[in-house]
């Protein structure tokens, strides 16, 4: 199959033209592919009155692949795909801009991780002091404002 877990998909027709979603899972046997948001179906589950309770369960059912397009990481278009041999393994290829998609999947894979690392050190946390009004009163029926800053 042209495509795989991970993916990038636009839906071409049906119910759910034109949206796209990552691929879950996928079924070579079946040519079909299980998207998320993307065909998903609503089960009414009824409760046996004792333990379980009834509930509308939302189902994302597999698609046929000449249902959906993969989406190319670089130009971001829905493009064919195309097989080429580089260096003795197979390489899909894009057909619209001719770079190849698995090597852009590991970039982008490598340069998220490297991000996310400089993130976590360079957060600071910022203490801010709050003026509260505590308001006091008397036997005499007067009310006293004190402003405290902590």
């Amino acid at each position: 199959m042209k495509i795989k877990k991970g993916d990038t998909i636009k839906v071409l027709y049906g119910k759910d033209a034109g949206k796209r979603a990552s691929v879950i899972a996928i079924n070579p046997k079946k040519n079909t592919v299980v998207a998320d948001g993307v065909n998903v179906y609503k089960r009414h589950i009824k409760g046996d009155g004792r333990d379980k309770t009834s509930e509308i369960v939302n189902l994302v059912k597999p698609m046929p692949t000449a249902k959906v397009m993969l989406v190319c990481p670089l130009c971001n278009k829905a493009t064919r795909v195309g097989m080429k041999i580089e260096d003795g393994k197979k390489v899909r290829v894009c057909k619209k801009c001719g770079k190849a998609i698995d090597e852009v999947k590991k970039e982008e894979v490598i340069k998220k991780v490297g991000t996310k690392a400089k993130k976590k050190t360079t957060n600071k946390t910022k203490t801010v002091k709050k003026k509260t009004t505590v308001k006091e009163s008397t036997t005499k029926g007067k009310v006293k404002s004190k402003e405290s800053k902590k």
